[in-house]
């Protein structure tokens, strides 16, 4: 794309989301209820792509109907058409909508599989169509291996409903992704058995939920799954299977343009965290774009983002989650730019904090509990929340590269990269140099929560209600609640040492970061 497209693109893409910020999120439509199998789809824009898809399964394969459900992920609920989207799914007595703002990416269908209500899960394209008898045959299939830890996938057919485009993916390189089109001559017997294949296209896939092994959730923007996902399934001592009756029919043309502007240094960075993740050599994928597109200048400088992203510490959360009031937008503003000295703009995620300016520790423990409760939902492993004042040492990112390394096979609960220790913990341990135990600490303005803690803490902490405001007279705030479990020895407390995360309050108080407050510039 041309200097001057981007442009234009970037002008118009400002007008969008100033509209956006106007326009009301359609609610959630209720659930359907436990089916067998839900067939879901996360929606960008494409209102005619998942209105057609939708109402395909229901018109044409209405002998599953009973034992199917459909959700649809609408992955950018502000736009224009997401009230359309959700009128029509709405009007489908087996459907649900969704509308989901945390992040925009492909990667995002991970969430179909954490909230389908069902035995099985299907993951399709908004833009993809089922042939005959296609979706009852997934079906047999998975009753008559009711136990299968296996990825199914199915044979893509052309335009012409007759030819097949590809079994599989071919696990090579070409025009910046990885896997090519391939055809194994299985397909073309009498009566094909299901067979396995290395990889395939992402348009349509399915397993049983409970093995779902989940794309990783640093993932951003376009690309990256393909390979990755299957490599997830055969280290879990899985395949992926081809049924040959599970044809599919994909719409690829977009004669107005896709609704989104994928990134290379998105899908190089996606690569590079999918690739880590599964063992796989790294370098062959900046290789490939290096020969691939030598004749753009950028390309170095795209990898180079990528990686540097990629590798940043800040990733060792598997969330970073930003509190930050609607009201507020010169904080949201000004976190932001921290966030992006930082390098983790592109992974932070808004929430939207509880106001209750009668009280505002009742709306942080509130908005605490909701992070709590979505990273559980999403099946994180650990979460950072930041509040929107948190300010950052110069030396953050050095200091956290060598606390997460020290963390390798440390059990923890709650890890406080900043905060005030009312009463010290014990000393550290041998080997510990930038992590120590927490004693009773306060102040969350920085602070990871892991998964080990959240059933325990959204038990302890009551939703809203006369519940909520007993607890809250009873332990004042959040911070306090924590503080006292960590002294206690409920919760495994640690933090950092030095405290790489202040406020701008507590850097003028001894007790706080005083000692470093100078330091505190980011």
């Amino acid at each position: 794309m041309s200097n001057a497209r981007n442009m234009l693109a970037e002008v118009l893409g400002k007008i969008d989301a100033a509209a956006e910020s106007d326009r009301p999120i359609p609610d959630a439509t209720e659930p359907v209820g436990h089916r067998r199998l839900c067939i879901g789809m996360s929606v960008y824009d494409d209102f005619d792509g998942a209105y057609f898809t939708m109402q395909s399964i229901r018109l044409h394969h209405p002998e599953v109907a009973d034992r199917i459900s459909v959700l649809v992920l609408d992955n950018h609920p502000e736009g224009l058409q997401s009230q359309a989207l959700r009128n029509a799914v709405a009007n489908a007595p087996n459907a649900q909508y969704i509308p989901f703002t945390g992040f925009r990416s492909t990667a995002a269908r991970d969430l179909i599989f954490r909230l389908a209500d069902a035995d099985v899960v299907c993951c399709v394209d908004s833009h993809v169509l089922f042939a005959p008898g296609a979706i009852a045959a997934l079906l047999d299939y998975f009753d008559a291996h009711p136990d299968s830890i296996d990825l199914v996938q199915g044979p893509l057919l052309a335009d012409d409903l007759e030819t097949n485009v590809g079994t599989h993916f071919d696990p090579t390189w070409g025009a910046g992704m990885f896997g090519q089109w391939g055809t194994d001559p299985r397909i073309d017997s009498p009566a094909p058995e299901p067979f396995e294949i290395p990889m395939q296209g992402l348009g349509v896939f399915a397993c049983r939920r409970d093995v779902w092994p989940g794309f990783n959730p640093r993932f951003r923007g376009f690309g990256g799954e393909e390979g990755y996902i299957h490599e997830k399934f055969r280290q879990a001592g899985g395949r992926t299977v081809c049924l040959p009756t599970f044809g599919w029919l994909h719409r690829f043309d977009r004669p107005t343009g896709i609704p989104y502007s994928p990134k290379w240094h998105d899908r190089i960075r996606n690569y590079h965290i999918g690739w880590t993740e599964v063992g796989w050599d790294v370098e062959a994928i900046d290789a490939h774009f290096r020969e691939q597109y030598s004749d753009w200048g950028g390309v170095d400088d795209a990898i180079s983002q990528a990686v540097e992203q990629a590798t940043n510490p800040f990733g060792h959360f598997d969330a970073i989650f930003s509190l930050n009031l609607d009201s507020d937008t010169d904080r949201r503003i000004a976190a932001e730019q921290r966030y992006t000295q930082l390098g983790i703009d592109w992974r932070v995620e808004r929430v939207s904090a509880v106001e209750t300016p009668d009280n505002h520790h009742h709306g942080c423990a509130l908005s605490w509990r909701h992070m709590i409760e979505v990273a559980r939902q999403r099946g994180y492993q650990h979460f950072l929340g930041l509040e929107d004042d948190a300010v950052f040492l110069d030396d953050t990112i050095e200091v956290l590269t060598k606390a997460v390394d020290e963390l390798e096979g440390v059990e923890w609960d709650v890890l406080y990269l900043g905060g005030v220790e009312q009463t010290p913990g014990p000393g550290p341990s041998a080997g510990q140099r930038w992590t120590k135990p927490a004693g009773y600490v306060t102040c969350t303005h920085a602070t990871a929560i892991h998964s080990r803690a959240f059933d325990r803490l959204l038990a302890e902490i009551p939703a809203g209600g006369a519940e909520f405001d007993d607890w809250i007279d009873t332990h004042r705030a959040i911070d306090q609640f924590l503080g006292a479990r960590c002294e206690s020895g409920d919760l495994t407390g640690i933090i950092l040492s030095p405290r790489i995360a202040s406020q701008p309050a507590l850097t003028k108080f001894s007790d706080g970061d005083l000692a470093l407050g100078d330091r505190y510039v980011i």
